[in-house]
């Protein structure tokens, strides 16, 4: 027969299993090399605005030419593939950047993203809203050899 001290003890430790958990679960992984090339953070995909399966740990090396190559765990195998910067959240969570990646498939765009999840104190988020700054700025440039729009006449 069990006495009362012994349930106490026996749900103590439960409910401490519970909580470290939980705490393990909630936990975002992180690394980032010094020059912030490499780094692991957590990434989900989007469909349609709307995040689908479930956060997963990413590797991603940013590559010469802006790309990314990110590398994430399905199972026991790991799925590699070429991702472009899109943009960033303009309302991330607290502490947190979050990084919105497109797919590149022999070099075209494919309308799969991947929400990349960095750490606010991570040395890559300087070189990411780097890469952003360059999408921002090649989209606000006019098309190359189109005429810009003419001024209207002065008044006399």
């Amino acid at each position: 027969m069990l006495c009362a001290v012994e349930v106490v003890w026996i749900i103590l430790i439960v409910a401490l299993m519970v909580g470290l958990w939980w705490f393990a679960y909630r936990m975002e992984p992180h690394w980032s090399s010094k020059d912030g090339k490499r780094f692991l953070c957590g990434a989900q995909e989007m469909q349609g605005g709307e995040p689908i399966g479930p956060r997963r740990e990413t590797r991603v090396v940013v590559l010469p030419d802006g790309l990314l190559f990110i590398s994430q765990k399905h199972l026991m195998r790991r799925k590699h593939s070429r991702w472009m910067i899109a943009g960033k959240s303009p309302s991330p969570p607290r502490k947190m950047h979050i990084y919105l990646a497109q797919l590149r498939e022999d070099g075209q765009k494919i309308p799969s993203f991947l929400a990349l999840r960095i750490p606010e104190n991570s040395k890559c988020v300087s070189l990411l809203d780097e890469l952003v700054a360059k999408i921002e700025l090649s989209a606000s440039r006019p098309a190359p050899k189109s005429a810009a729009p003419a001024a209207p006449p002065d008044q006399d």
